[in-house]
């Protein structure tokens, strides 16, 4: 094998011409192709050359051995080979650039996982609840507050409004609290913390606020030292005829206010002492309850509205009509009720003849009013009835008269300046009479006659009994 460079001949086995020292570098004689790839080979070559310089001059000199080869020959094969600059790897750079590499890896995977925690709930809590137990709370509200916002649940919100509370600021820690209540109004921690702030506030009315608003009785008696209720009224709003006087009534020792003209009690209004007697009309009752810790409870009003006690009207015994069978007048009324009436078709007052008893039909036309008047001298509405008596006689009234008047004479009686007046009809078991009443002068004189109106039998007549009686 001849070397490229100086066409020296090159032992078997050799890696570098034994004269020059170049690399030799073996191209088949069938790959032509290999050929031109010979500077790219010896670019990518990485391993340092071995210096065999030692080596080289050891060897015998070989070069006569080829002495006899001609010129020409040696100039056929020479051609021409680069020269391919010796390599080093910079080991510096390397290591460099393989820790930059690391670093770089190193942050991908660090930032991949910090931004995995940081959107999870899980990871955040248990920051924020380290944060809190090892007393930074500043960055545990900042930690809470995002926690909240990756999770709207009742736990994150319990911790920020912790940690709020940790650092004093408790109109924050209600706020995040009632928010919570929104979601969870059956937590009763979510009201204990709350009351807890109000405390720390001192803030009594904001507990009392917060348990009235709530509706639970549960709670009032939870937080009975800071809750007033409002008081309770014995009766109902509402219309009412004699109603018992208004008792009202709270919980506690503290004392009950209220004013009756509608407006809201204060300490200065009315304290109660005892039942409040309505008046006839409109009366509104305010009331409010101060507990023994002064908090004020809300103003609670009833609206009464008494009516006067007015007796129902009395009812007729004989509807107003034309009638020709005599019937007695009179009404019916409640027991606790006097009747008046009228036979003028004026309105009767408690001045007029007071009714006892029904009473004998007028003959003819006549009209009677009635009233009831109860015990506290209130009246009902008037009610009259208005009758037209024209019974079916076969005797005429002045001969019924002039009968009457007659059968008393023939008994000795004696009848001057008397006058005899059929003036009323009366019907029993059938039969019908005229009823005639004795005057003397222009005064009736009580005595009263009947006249059968079929037959003209006479009798003596009982106005109280309403009875006749044979002559």
């Amino acid at each position: 094998m001849q070397c490229k460079v100086c066409n020296a001949f090159i032992p078997e086995g050799y890696m570098y011409c034994p004269v020059c020292g170049e690399e030799i570098i073996i191209v088949s004689d069938f790959e032509i192709k290999l050929e031109d790839n010979i500077d790219v080979a010896a670019l990518v070559q990485t391993a340092e050359i071995p210096d065999v310089t030692k080596e080289l001059e050891a060897k015998p000199d070989v070069t006569k051995d080829f002495s006899g080869i001609s010129a020409k020959v040696r100039e056929k094969h020479k051609k021409p080979v680069k020269e391919t600059p010796k390599k080093k790897i910079n080991t510096a750079a390397v290591v460099f650039f393989a820790v930059i590499g690391l670093f770089v890896i190193g942050g991908i995977i660090f930032g991949t996982v910090e931004v995995s925690r940081y959107f999870s709930y899980d990871y955040q809590y248990e920051l924020a609840q380290r944060l809190y137990d090892g007393g930074d709370y500043r960055q545990a509200v900042s930690t809470s507050k995002h926690l909240v916002s990756l999770g709207n649940d009742e736990k994150g919100k319990i911790l920020l409004a912790d940690c709020y509370i940790a650092e004093h600021n408790y109109d924050a820690a209600i706020a995040v609290l009632y928010d919570a209540l929104n979601d969870y109004p059956n937590d009763i921690t979510l009201y204990d913390r709350i009351v807890d702030c109000y405390k720390s506030e001192n803030n009594s009315s904001g507990i009392h606020e917060l348990i009235n608003n709530s509706k639970d009785s549960t709670l009032a008696l939870r937080y009975s030292d800071y809750v007033s209720i409002s008081p309770t009224f014995s009766l109902e709003s509402g219309s009412y005829i004699e109603p018992d006087p208004i008792k009202l009534s709270a919980p506690g020792d503290g004392r009950i206010y209220y004013t009756v003209d509608g407006s809201v009690p204060t300490e200065d209004s009315l304290s109660y002492m005892g039942p409040i007697p309505l008046e006839t009309g409109k009366t509104v009752i305010s009331a409010i309850y101060i507990n023994e810790k002064g908090i004020v409870s809300d103003v609670v009003s009833n609206t009464y509205e008494v009516e006067p006690d007015v007796p129902d009207p009395p009812e007729l015994l004989v509807e107003s009509g034309n009638i020709t069978t005599p019937q007695l007048i009179g009404v019916t009324a409640p027991e606790d009720c006097r009747v008046y009436y009228t036979d003028n078709g004026s309105v009767p007052t408690s001045s007029s003849s007071e009714y006892t008893s029904p009473f004998l039909m007028p003959i003819g036309k006549s009209t009677y009013t009635f009233i009831c008047i109860n015990s506290n001298g209130l009246e009902s509405e008037p009610v009259s009835g208005t009758y037209n008596l024209n019974m079916n006689v076969a005797i005429a009234k002045d001969m019924a008269e002039y009968a009457i008047s007659y059968q008393l004479m023939s008994t000795g009686e004696v009848i001057f300046g008397k006058t005899y007046k059929a003036e009323y009809g009366y019907s029993d078991g059938g039969r019908i009479y005229y009823v005639i009443n004795e005057y003397s002068g222009s005064s009736a004189t009580g005595r009263m006659f009947a006249v059968d109106t079929i037959s003209g039998e006479l009798y003596r007549f009982s106005k109280e009994d309403k009875k006749c009686t044979r002559f």
